[in-house]
């Protein structure tokens, strides 16, 4: 089933502060956690067809950002082995 919710054109206004917010706090580098909410918003428009409204868009775009943390903290510790 195919969710109607807001339009991609939308999101970084409906959802850019918190899913900065969110990243700053877990990466304390203002320009990283902008990056990780860039990658977020580009995976989310990627994934869009596949969003089936079962959690609110919210919930869904902090989750692909908590997977883009996670990726980011990877990278950082394989660099520095």
């Amino acid at each position: 089933m195919k969710h109607k919710g807001s339009t991609p054109e939308q999101w970084l206004d409906l959802y850019g502060d918190i899913l900065y917010r969110f990243s700053l706090a877990r990466v304390s580098d203002p320009d990283i956690a902008e990056d990780l909410v860039q990658e977020t918003l580009l995976a989310a428009l990627k994934t869009k067809v596949d969003y089936a409204g079962k959690s609110s868009e919210q919930t869904w775009s902090i989750g692909i950002l908590k997977y883009k943390i996670i990726d980011y903290f990877r990278k950082a510790s394989r660099a520095s082995a």
